[in-house]
């Protein structure tokens, strides 16, 4: 009875706005984000919807041809508000190339949908996983989403949703193979870049033209001497992120002093390095015992003064295949 007190005093309150289908939403901004950019075949697709309210007054906030009579006793904000699009979908989901690809199913009703209290400077949200209405979804595919609610009469930002197998890389050296799981989300950008560069033979031929003893091999430079970059001349901006430089992380190589250097060459490293933690992007790590062993004997392997392998250590070849599910555990 509390809570249905409160609620009931403040509709007696005078608000400063009311806000339902076709109607200007001035000072209301929607938010679409997703938790993750790119998803596993067969892994929910979360994506967190917001509404914020940028004035300095309070409004309310009502679902079109709804009928409601209290306001909306959830904390968040209710999904049957998330698809408020009136006659058509709030959630508009379509190829990269524009191409619609169709309604949702299991829509929640709306006709009751309640009342939202939105107050000043605030905002509201709640997260939805896609793939419970958007059959598509379940296929691999590139997405482009876009979130109108209130029958359009606001309009969020547009994010692209990648849904495909997640991938990891296998480098073939001469003393055996090396196989890299990827960090999707700490460094999408640098994730890309590897696997573009790597399906596209890039990588095949060449050199780990770098050895620390103790410390890491560094490899990817199409000169063999340190100097190269992408022939294309494309730099990929740095993401520094919290995770650790240690035994089998795999980093970007950066020109001294410049964080958004990165083109083709990287890194592993062969021990804990806290003083490279958010100096250089990790965007990868060693799986598998067999991966740390074929390190180590790379790490064994003479090298002159300047870290220069005395015989040639080839990458013969660099290949990105299909993750098993064990590689990505709870990847969504």
């Amino acid at each position: 009875m509390k809570r249905i007190l409160i609620f009931t005093l403040l509709l007696a309150l005078p608000w400063a706005g009311s806000v339902s289908a076709q109607q200007e939403m001035a000072g209301i901004e929607a938010h679409v984000q997703a938790v993750s950019y790119h998803n596993a075949l067969g892994k929910p697709i979360w994506v967190h919807f917001s509404i914020e309210n940028m004035t300095a007054e309070p409004i309310t906030l009502t679902v079109p041809d709804a009928n409601p009579t209290i306001p909306s006793p959830e904390v968040g904000l209710p999904i049957s508000h998330v698809f408020s699009g009136g006659k058509t979908s709030a959630i508009h989901l379509s190829s990269e190339t524009g191409h619609m690809m169709g309604s949702p199913q299991r829509v929640p009703k709306t006709d009751e949908a309640p009342i939202l209290i939105l107050g000043a400077k605030s905002s509201v949200g709640t997260m939805v996983d896609l793939r419970e209405h958007f059959p598509v979804l379940r296929g691999a595919g590139r997405y482009r989403l876009t979130w109108s609610p209130y029958g359009g009469a606001t309009t969020s930002n547009s994010i692209i949703i990648h849904v495909t197998p997640l991938k990891q890389a296998e480098i073939v050296t001469d003393e055996g193979k090396l196989k890299l799981r990827f960090f999707y989300k700490e460094a999408p950008k640098s994730v890309a870049n590897f696997i573009e560069l790597a399906s596209g033979g890039f990588y095949n031929g060449l050199h780990f033209h770098r050895i620390e003893p103790g410390y890491l091999i560094q490899g990817g430079c199409p000169r063999g001497d340190g100097t190269g970059i992408r022939k294309d001349g494309k730099r990929v901006p740095a993401e520094f992120n919290s995770l650790p430089h240690k035994k089998g992380s795999v980093s970007m190589a950066l020109l001294e002093g410049d964080p958004e250097s990165g083109s083709c060459q990287f890194f592993i490293s062969n021990t804990r390095q806290k003083d490279w933690d958010g100096q250089y992007t990790v965007f990868a790590e060693l799986v598998g015992d067999e991966s740390f062993a074929v390190l180590d004997r790379l790490m064994a392997l003479p090298a002159d003064e300047f870290g220069r392998p005395k015989r040639a250590m080839y990458m013969r070849s660099v290949r990105i295949i299909d993750a098993p599910t064990d590689v990505y555990p709870g990847q969504r």
